[in-house]
């Protein structure tokens, strides 16, 4: 009897006398023809125009790079308060010099609009907390003894000389300008010069105007700032809501290095372990396994420590010498690892060639060998 006599005309018998179907790979050929197709025709295609392809790589990379550059560029000093300005009658406008994370202190230099006529054009008196500005601010206070008392005047305005350089009357008198040198301090923020790049500091700035004779308090606001420090960002940390009845101005002032003296030391970091690191690995392979390395490759860990230093004086802002968390976590481990390594891979020349394949590692390589050709195909 035949086997389609005896089998039923089912289509279960049907599949188990026509055996296990073949797997279906025909969609995954297919896709990875297709994806090999493409990149063929691609890679063609930028082989023939390949000028073409270089430009757009130049192109797409000066771009971003100059974009995120543009992006993680200093802000600049914002702590005016612009609202303000139609109502103040002293208006003053600061321009920041300098921060000087060492002395813990920031130049400020004031230029003053008096804007008198609605009072009179009396003269009048600006006042900050001399306990915040260094010896050499104008105020009179920082050669006496420092108290919590009302301070002395640090810049009195003449009315009559500002109306008669108003009106082009007379112009003898001095520029309505000045220079600070407010404190700042990390005892609040904890974060010390020895934590570059996250070094923190802040300041509050206490300011109020009053009119020379009476006394009677004078509105005064900072309506515009101006400068950038070099390597510091200077913003406006938040402005206390205490108002009192003298018309008295706060601005809490916070200092941190920018973001991009953030990032490229953290890069300078990276780098400097990186390099050391493929240093270590190249001479744990040539000295204590045995493979044989070019003799230039030996002796460059020599000149990488003193290109080390000199990567690291790059760092803007940077304590003078070692003392900061970046010197103890990045470039005195390995400085400490390079000079092993050094050490290490120029006495190998006395005891043996290191250009050569050591024997335990010519033996390693055979047993390798003899390991990978015993699995089977």
């Amino acid at each position: 009897m035949s086997m389609t006599r005896a089998c039923p005309r089912t289509r279960g018998c049907y599949k188990r006398l026509a055996g296990p179907a073949p797997p279906r790979e025909r969609p995954r050929w297919q896709a990875r023809s297709k994806i090999a197709y493409y990149y063929d025709l691609t890679y063609h295609y930028m082989k023939r125009h390949w000028i073409i392809f270089c430009a757009v790589i130049l192109a797409t990379i000066v771009s971003g790079s100059l974009a995120i550059g543009w992006a993680f560029r200093l802000k600049t000093f914002n702590i005016a308060d612009p609202g303000s300005m139609a109502h103040s009658i002293v208006k003053l406008s600061a321009n920041i010099v300098n921060v000087d994370p060492i002395g813990q202190e920031m130049i400020l230099d004031w230029v003053i609009k008096y804007d008198c006529e609605s009072i009179g054009c009396p003269d009048a008196n600006i006042y900050f907390d001399s306990n915040i500005l260094r010896t050499d601010s104008g105020s009179t206070t920082n050669s006496q003894v420092q108290t919590n008392v009302k301070p002395d005047p640090i810049f009195t305005i003449n009315g009559g000389n500002v109306l008669a350089m108003r009106n082009n009357t007379d112009r003898r008198s001095s520029s309505l300008t000045f220079r600070t040198n407010v404190a700042i301090s990390n005892a609040n923020t904890h974060r010390t010069l020895q934590s570059y790049p996250f070094d923190k500091y802040d300041t509050e700035l206490v300011l109020f105007a009053e009119e020379a004779i009476t006394n009677n308090s004078v509105s005064i606001a900072i309506v515009k700032t101006t400068g950038i420090a070099v390597g510091f960002s200077v913003q406006l940390h938040n402005t206390t809501n205490d108002e009192d009845n003298f018309g008295t101005v706060i601005k809490n002032i916070e200092v941190t290095r920018g973001a991009v003296v953030r990032l490229y030391a953290i890069f300078i970091v990276l780098v400097i372990w990186l390099v050391t690191l493929t240093f270590m690995a190249t001479c744990v392979i040539c000295v204590f396994f045995g493979k044989g390395v070019s003799s230039g490759v030996l002796v460059l860990p020599m000149g990488t420590l003193f290109a080390f230093t000199q990567l690291r004086s790059t760092l803007p802002g940077a304590p003078v010498g070692f003392g900061a968390v970046i010197d103890f976590m990045g470039l005195l481990p390995c400085l400490a690892i390079l000079t092993f390594c050094s050490v290490f891979m120029t006495a190998v020349f006395l005891h043996r060639n290191p250009e050569k394949d050591a024997p335990g590692w010519q033996r390693a390589k055979l047993r390798a060998g003899r390991r990978s050709s015993s699995y089977p195909v």
